[in-house]
């Protein structure tokens, strides 16, 4: 289990790197450059990708290995790494497109990777592989967002983008020799030298991947998923989104805002998530547990609220109290996001083997939907009503949330039940 937990921390490391680049690295870049919400807002735009996913993971989960798909998607990086080096980010158009590349690439990545931690992990060791997701892919955004932000003082864009073509070198190293090759990558080559299933094959052609599809969304607890993971997110990304905006209108330097959101905000979230993992590793997550966290998680969104509403101009106290709300939220957002997607594993883990990997995609593509959406909107909104009324927003979806919990079907909160008395018994 430790090495299964370890590689797979280092692949979603990797994966975290673009993210943490362009949600916490350039926006702060933008923003101190005079570039104005809503412009900031529809750069996101550039994730699309991330949204789309689950109409090419069904090509994954059928053809070739998951390590081969990883392996290529890795090569595509490196030399996307090394345009974007010749990209300055004040060529806007350019810079886009290599981000655009960035998402492509790591959206596909995240689909093996995803089958290959289905794979690996036996129910028990769910909470401590989705530890090494969340941790991992934070970590790989605080690299790609604190740590840059604070090296672009120091370094040249094209030197940084030139450190992240070595760190993928690196990485396709490791894949080659720490990552397992996945059974259905073994099957889907026995199935090549099958003249029957060849047969098979071409009679379903056309129609395999509308039942790939159907399986999908058939299995239990499915559609109350995916109602889920679309809103359990919204409050808390929005008012994380806002608050270092709100902080650099008000005169708080870059750098600051840039050290305290995309470090130490960041290192509390990775903390959380280990918290959340422990908690939920070796039993199931209960709907208890999320309902719990997420009244909790109120607190520091009525804290930053009120933060907002009562800023005095230059007041050192109102900057501190609203660090340590952003810090407090953090925190519990990563114990929150680890159950979340503890909870979409189990869930994949009961739909049909040959679909799993394309089921948590969907799962995990429709959380970033539901993310991006709103974000792209965001400011928008926020122009148009300003800080203190969003805020407001974001409070009530986070109270809608709860509400939500109370709706999840007993066939998924039954199946927790049985396998944490499995677990028990074992």
């Amino acid at each position: 289990m430790f090495m299964n937990v370890v590689f797979l921390t280092c692949l979603y490391f990797i994966q975290g790197l673009p993210y943490g680049l362009q949600s916490r690295f350039l926006p702060v870049y933008f923003r101190s450059h005079g570039m104005s919400l809503t412009e900031i807002s529809l750069f996101k735009l550039l994730l699309t990708p991330w949204m789309l996913k689950a109409f090419w993971a069904p090509f994954v989960d059928k053809y070739g290995t998951k390590k081969s798909w990883l392996g290529w998607s890795m090569v595509g990086l490196i030399f996307t790494c090394l345009t974007g080096a010749c990209t300055p980010p004040q060529n806007i158009v350019p810079l886009a497109g290599v981000l655009f590349l960035f998402n492509l690439l790591t959206s596909t990545q995240d689909i093996a990777v995803d089958g290959i931690a289905i794979h690996v992990l036996s129910e028990s060791e769910l909470g401590y592989g989705n530890i090494a997701q969340v941790v991992g892919y934070k970590l790989g955004s605080i690299f790609g967002g604190g740590v840059l932000t604070w090296l672009s003082d120091y370094m040249e864009w094209s030197s940084l983008l030139f450190s992240l073509a070595i760190a993928y070198v690196i990485s396709l190293m490791n894949v080659a020799v720490l990552v397992p090759q996945t059974e259905d990558g073994k099957k889907e080559s026995e199935k090549k030298d099958s003249s029957e299933e060849e047969i098979a094959e071409k009679v379903t052609k056309k129609v395999w991947i509308l039942q790939h599809y159907t399986e999908i969304f058939q299995s239990p607890g499915t559609l109350w998923m995916i109602g889920f993971v679309l809103l359990y997110k919204l409050g808390e990304q929005g008012a994380l989104n806002m608050l270092p905006m709100f902080l650099i209108d008000k005169g708080i330097p870059a750098s600051t805002v840039g050290f305290w959101t995309g470090v130490v905000g960041q290192v509390l979230s990775i903390f959380g998530s280990i918290v959340g993992g422990a908690a939920v590793s070796g039993t199931s997550v209960t709907i208890s547990f999320l309902q719990n966290v997420c009244a909790f998680r109120l607190v520091p969104m009525l804290f930053t609220t009120l933060v907002i509403f009562s800023w005095v101009d230059s007041s050192q106290v109102c900057f501190i109290l609203a660090i340590i709300s952003m810090c407090l939220m953090l925190l519990v957002s990563g114990i929150v996001t680890t159950a979340t997607f503890t909870l979409m594993m189990q869930c994949s883990k009961r739909a049909p083997s040959h679909v799993q990997a394309s089921h948590y995609t969907t799962l995990a593509t429709l959380e970033v939907v539901g993310k991006l959406l709103f974000s792209v909107s965001l400011g928008s909104v926020t122009d148009a009503i300003g800080y203190e009324n969003v805020f407001i927003l974001f409070l009530v979806l986070t109270t809608l949330v709860i509400s939500f919990l109370q709706s999840c079907p007993q066939d998924l909160i039954h199946h927790q039940e049985e396998v944490s008395v499995k677990d028990k018994s074992e």
